[in-house]
């Protein structure tokens, strides 16, 4: 369901904006339960921790994505465009609670680990699909594992943008680039045909939409004037999986940081 201003929060979404607003640390699980209406043990039974509450979003989204991806005769690029619209829009739909999380996570670095370790999990489901969706090949494991890793980076580029102008606007403006720049990375990597257009520009963003660098930031906007590469060097005779698996995850940091 699509949240709007008006409408009441969810207790996740209000317990996350409570964190964020009066300290992780400070918060208690017993204020929580108190805000929810609930008993402690109940939260702990329904919720687990505090950390677990923050992300427990995010164990839906992955079986959500889990079942797109298995639909019979989907192809690598579709599959790819239509699993991240599918995590992209449920930040979408959920905009108090993303902005919350965005705000809470930037104080609390054990919770940002937690993101990182997030998004690994991501990267497999999409690894997974990859894995049986390509046409077999020598460096069928290689691709999946290094465009998984892309296409997570790519997204998440993409929600930072958003997150800090999250205007309904904005997102689906976003939400188009987003598919643009999946099916460019497709193309990249040799899988399947690029949608229309995919190559072009990807369409405007919000002005004040930047990717952050913990100081300072690349513009999404810059990649449609071609994006500042990020260079990688494996030395030779490195073992071709490990090397993959190496520069998918030091793009992966690079994007993200």
């Amino acid at each position: 369901m699509r949240q709007s201003h008006g409408e009441s929060e969810d207790v996740v979404t209000r317990s996350v904006r409570m964190l964020a607003d009066h300290g992780y640390l400070e918060t208690t699980v017993e204020q929580l339960a108190q805000a929810a209406g609930i008993s402690r043990a109940t939260f702990f039974r329904k919720y687990g921790s505090k950390e677990d509450m923050v992300f427990a979003d995010h164990a839906a989204t992955l079986e959500r994505l889990e079942v797109l991806l298995h639909r019979s005769g989907l192809s690598p690029r579709r599959g790819l465009v239509e699993g991240a619209q599918l995590v992209f829009r449920h930040h979408l739909d959920h905009t108090e609670r993303a902005v919350a999380r965005h705000d809470l996570l930037q104080g609390v670095e054990s919770l940002r680990d937690r993101e990182i370790a997030m998004s690994s999990r991501y990267e497999r489901v999409f690894q997974a699909f990859l894995r049986d969706a390509l046409a077999p090949s020598e460096d069928r494991r290689v691709t999946a594992v290094a465009l998984a890793a892309a296409t997570v980076a790519v997204h998440n580029a993409f929600l930072r943008t958003w997150l800090r102008d999250p205007s309904p606007a904005g997102g689906e403006q976003l939400a188009a680039s987003l598919s643009q720049r999946v099916a460019w990375l497709c193309s990249v990597f040799g899988v399947g045909s690029p949608a229309r257009g995919a190559l072009g520009p990807v369409g405007p963003v919000p002005a004040s939409g930047t990717i952050s660098r913990e100081a300072g930031g690349d513009d999404v906007a810059a990649a449609s004037e071609g994006p500042a590469p990020i260079v990688v060097v494996v030395p030779q005779g490195t073992d071709p999986q490990v090397a993959a698996e190496r520069a998918a995850r030091s793009v992966y940091e690079a994007l993200r940081s």
